[in-house]
Formats: C-alpha cells, sequence, structure tokens
C-alpha cells in the first residue's frame, strides 16, 4: 500500500509537470504568434512609408516644385516622419519582453537604427548601451559613433566584431573602418585591411580604394560607390548633382 501511495505522488507530479509544460508551450506559441504579428505590422508601415516618398519623389521628376534642396528638404521631413511613426509601432513589443529572450535588446537595435536615420545621437548612444549588434550595418553604426565621439577602442572593437564577416557584410565596416584609418593618416593600416577585404569580396569600392591607396592617391579614396548605406552612417554629406531634381529614399 505505500508503495502505491508514493507510485500515485510520483504519478501526481509527473501529470503536474506535463500540464505545466503544456501551458508553457501554448503561451509561447501564442507569444510567438503575436510577435510575428508586430513584425509583419511593421514592415507593412515601412513599406507604407517607403511607397509614400517615392510617389512624393515620381511627382517631384514630372513637376519640380522649388529648387533641389527644398525638393530634398521635403522628402527628408516626410521621411523624419514615417520613420517616428515606425519607432512608436516599436512600443507593441514591449509587453512580451519578459516572454521572449533578448526580444528587448533587438527592439532596442531596431530603434537605434531608426534615431541614427534621424541623427539623434544622444538617442542612439544611450540605445547602443543595450543592443544586440550583429548586422554590417549596426556594427558599422557603433563604430561610426566611436569615431565622431573620439573613442578609444576602434581597433580592437573592429577585429572582434568583424573579422569573420563575409562578402556582402563585409563591404561596409571594411570600408568604413579604411575610411578612418585614411582620416587617421594611417595608410599602410588601411591598404592592409583593403588587401585583407580583397580576399573576401571582389566589391568595386574595395578594389578602386585598394588601388588609389596602393598608388599612394590617398585624396581618391572615396566610398561614395556604396551609395545610401554609407551615406547613412552620417560621416560625409552626398554632393548633389546641379541638374538633380530629387534624392532617392529608401
Amino acid at each position: 500500500m505505500a508503495i502505491g501511495r508514493v507510485f500515485d505522488q510520483q504519478m501526481h507530479i509527473i501529470c503536474g509537470l506535463l500540464g505545466f509544460l503544456a501551458v508553457v508551450i501554448v503561451i509561447s506559441q501564442i507569444i510567438r504568434l503575436r510577435i510575428k504579428q508586430i513584425q509583419l505590422n511593421l514592415q507593412k508601415l515601412m513599406e507604407e512609408i517607403q511607397h509614400k516618398l517615392m510617389m512624393k519623389q515620381n511627382q517631384f521628376m514630372r513637376k519640380p516644385v522649388g529648387s533641389p534642396k527644398t525638393m530634398m528638404q521635403i522628402l527628408e521631413k516626410e521621411q523624419a516622419a514615417g520613420i517616428r511613426q515606425a519607432i512608436e509601432a516599436c512600443d507593441a513589443y514591449t509587453p512580451y519582453y519578459r516572454w521572449s529572450f533578448m526580444l528587448d535588446k533587438q527592439v532596442n537595435t531596431m530603434k537605434m537604427a531608426f534615431h541614427y536615420q534621424l541623427k539623434e545621437y544622444d538617442k542612439v548612444d544611450e540605445l547602443l548601451k543595450r543592443c544586440l549588434l550583429f548586422d554590417a550595418q549596426s556594427i558599422s553604426m557603433k563604430i561610426a559613433r566611436m569615431y565622431m565621439l573620439k573613442e578609444e577602442g576602434i581597433d580592437k572593437y573592429f577585429k572582434k566584431k568583424c573579422r569573420s564577416l563575409k562578402d556582402p557584410a563585409c563591404v561596409l565596416p571594411y570600408s568604413l573602418y579604411a575610411w578612418i584609418l585614411v582620416k587617421q593618416e594611417r595608410y599602410e593600416d588601411a591598404l592592409k585591411l583593403l588587401v585583407d577585404a580583397k580576399k573576401k569580396t571582389d566589391n568595386e569600392v574595395i578594389m578602386k580604394n585598394w588601388e588609389a591607396l596602393a598608388n599612394n592617391k590617398y585624396k581618391s579614396f572615396s566610398n561614395a560607390g556604396i551609395g545610401e548605406m554609407w551615406y547613412a552612417l552620417g560621416l560625409e554629406e552626398m554632393k548633389m548633382p546641379k541638374q538633380q531634381q530629387a534624392y532617392r529614399y529608401r
């Protein structure tokens, strides 16, 4: 009889654990679906913002309004409004932070990138402390801020985060770091870096900059060919051709 009671107790414990596990699985599935829906909503919002900007740009191409600078300012204003909508939309993730491991850091990374586009660097610097930096763009933003703030440790951070990056992810961080080395007049280091980069990618910008440094044409070094991803780092302003009537935004 005693053995039977012990067996019954053990079965009750096992059944209780199984019941608890089933509840956890159901809750996890519900949360996963809700997070996925938030992601879809955010993606839809970004697509709508992009479409609206493209429509406005096409309108300017057909019927210019004022100077190119004026049209660019209008597009920048509308883009900024759209980005602020996206930042607010990220708040929908907040109730699920406790249920999804690292979700808060992933959302902080998105918010950081949005604020970076708005050049709200005080908020960028605050969020960088609580981000998950694994992709080339966010890593490059971190390196760019370190350079802007004249922080030490860029060399070490680059080696830690970027040495393992492959094509095409390596292009932006390597080009950025080479640009910083050139600005610091560390031309030999920049050349060695681009030699390493050439082993990873045949990107045209990497190749041209390697050739420029190899021939001591330091002033010919340029990351302009990377396009929007480079200018989004805020280290250089895009030079607008006199005849250009509108600027393309993502």
